[in-house]
């Protein structure tokens, strides 16, 4: 009944809209443009906290992070300096809130220098290529290569990795690393589905062996779950050290970056660029609101919250958003997700052609938004703990819930009730004045509020794409401005129509099983700055 619901839910769009137009046709007027304008108006806000999430990424990469490390060994001389100046910047009094929480942390807190990151890349059919540079952009940041541990864990059923590949992949990086591990997965282990939550368990638990074996506890340990193409930017470990060390809630808590899937932005066809634009900029959103930031694809956490919750779901699709609500339920609502204000770099999807992209991008947005399948999961969590408070798990249903419905509805139902709403314009408004006087100032609002809150959301995502390739001629950025002009069609077609098929197979019990998206790199990816 649980898994049905939220398909249940579709039918309320359409069933709304065909009894006001029944009821009254100037009730449906006055519905659908106040839901228009309400939705330009949470546009117009979405932009602007991506424009403050990309202010914040500029001024996090402007910060001296090893300093901020090194004020931990002296804190309060650190703290004496902050408060005995009358003018400090935002991020001085960040710092100075940070220590306070550090010198309050305890004594079983690892010094800064003796903290290790375990980096774990499940592996099924990506090539070497993606695999060999994401390493090298691992390298290429500014911690200490002999305290970060790398566990490579190829599924045992890949058709491409075999012994000899993976040995070869190891005999090339092992040296590079503090630690270096590579391991099979293997197929069909009792109580596991085909499932990536499987595979980084699995390699998470070898390498925490491995680490212990070499003395190193689990709260020096943090873990970032990244996928085969996850590039990491150059602060991401040191930014994620300070993070986790100066955060209370360590034991609990989980770690989000800013996703940006830029890696081959210049080779992949409009859609797929606009789909990567849209979920960039979602990330962004969220990064600004943390009582609503949820684990999404690659994270990081403590080994020490890890264990506590015994690693990953082994048997579910959506293991990410899985494991936020695991943790949450777990710490009985402590756990949150918080925001790191930095990015590291994913794949648009790029298949070998034009239409293969295309259905390769259709799937993966389905499998995205088959996390609606955590609802019944939260339900049965609110029953059985009973020590988080009812109003709490009531906001958190409420709010998993709506999302789902949301993403499978909104951008359709824009679509398809504004021209509804031109339509009866006239017919409802030629009688009465304040009818007509109210539509002026409605179309007034959206030819003022929609092109803005377009062009700060193209401003903010061609200002984080890459370099332009050199072989790129400069008239493609009119190109690339005109393609959001397709945010539109992209919207209904390649969010609204995944996430309704999503929920309707829930609905007639055909589940999705879990499947590697195709990621192609025609050239070598961007260098990450």
């Amino acid at each position: 009944m649980l898994e049905s619901l939220p398909a249940v839910m579709l039918v309320l769009p359409v069933l709304i809209p065909v009894l006001l137009l029944v009821v009254s046709p100037t009730a449906a007027y006055l519905a659908f443009s106040g839901y228009l304008l309400f939705w330009l108006g949470v546009s117009l806000s979405l932009a602007f906290r991506q424009a403050k999430e990309y202010r914040t990424i500029k001024r996090y990469r402007a910060i001296d992070w090893h300093q901020r490390l090194r004020h931990l060994t002296d804190p309060y001389a650190r703290i004496h300096e902050l408060v005995d100046r009358p003018d400090l910047t935002r991020s001085e009094v960040e710092e100075l809130h940070a220590l306070n929480a550090w010198v309050h942390s305890g004594a079983d807190v690892p010094a800064p220098d003796d903290v290790h990151h375990l980096v774990v890349i499940p592996v099924y059919s990506e090539s070497s290529d993606i695999i060999e540079q994401s390493l090298d952009a691992i390298l290429a940041s500014d911690f200490p290569a002999d305290r970060l541990m790398i566990c490579l864990t190829f599924e045992g059923r890949s058709p491409v990795w075999g012994a000899a590949e993976i040995a070869g992949i190891e005999t090339a990086y092992a040296h590079r690393f503090g630690h270096f591990l590579a391991t099979q997965h293997p197929d069909g282990l009792p109580g596991e589905g085909r499932v990536k939550g499987a595979n980084i368990s699995w390699g998470a638990q070898l390498a925490r062996q491995e680490l212990h074996r070499h003395g190193i506890a689990d709260e020096q340990v943090i873990v970032s779950a990244f996928d085969s193409d996850t590039r990491p930017s150059p602060h991401y470990f040191t930014v994620l050290s300070y993070t986790y060390l100066t955060n209370p809630d360590r034991d609990v808590d989980s770690y989000q970056p800013v996703l940006l899937f830029h890696n081959n932005a210049w080779e992949v066809p409009t859609a797929s660029r606009l789909v990567g634009y849209v979920a960039s900029m979602w990330t962004l959103v969220d990064s600004t609101r943390p009582e609503r930031l949820r684990i999404f694809s690659s994270h990081a956490l403590g080994m020490k919250a890890l264990v506590g919750v015994n690693y990953w779901s082994t048997n579910v699709i959506p293991d990410d958003s899985r494991q936020y609500w695991r943790m949450y339920y777990g710490s009985d609502g402590r756990a949150k997700t918080v925001p790191l204000h930095l990015p590291v770099y994913l794949d648009a999807v790029h298949s070998h052609s034009w239409w293969a992209t295309m259905k390769e991008q259709y799937k993966q947005i389905r499998r995205w938004s088959y996390g609606v399948i955590d609802f019944p999961y939260l339900m049965e969590q609110n029953v059985l703990n009973e020590r988080i408070p009812w109003r709490d798990k009531a906001l958190q249903t409420f709010r998993q819930l709506t999302q789902f419905h949301l993403w499978a509805t909104v951008p359709l139902l824009i679509l398809c009730l504004r021209p509804l709403s031109n339509y009866l314009q006239p017919i409802v408004t030629h009688s009465s004045l304040m009818l007509s006087e109210l539509a002026g100032l409605a179309n007034l609002l959206a030819l003022v509020v929609a092109p803005l809150s377009l062009v700060i959301s193209a401003v903010v995502a061609l200002s984080l794409l890459p370099k332009r390739p050199n072989e790129r001629s400069r008239r493609v950025w009119f190109k690339m401005v005109g393609e959001f002009a397709g945010l539109p069609l992209v919207g209904p077609i390649f969010f609204c129509l995944p996430a309704i098929d999503a929920q309707i197979r829930l609905l007639t019990r055909r589940y999705l099983g879990f499947r590697v998206t195709v990621k192609q790199r025609t050239k070598t990816a961007h260098r990450v700055h």
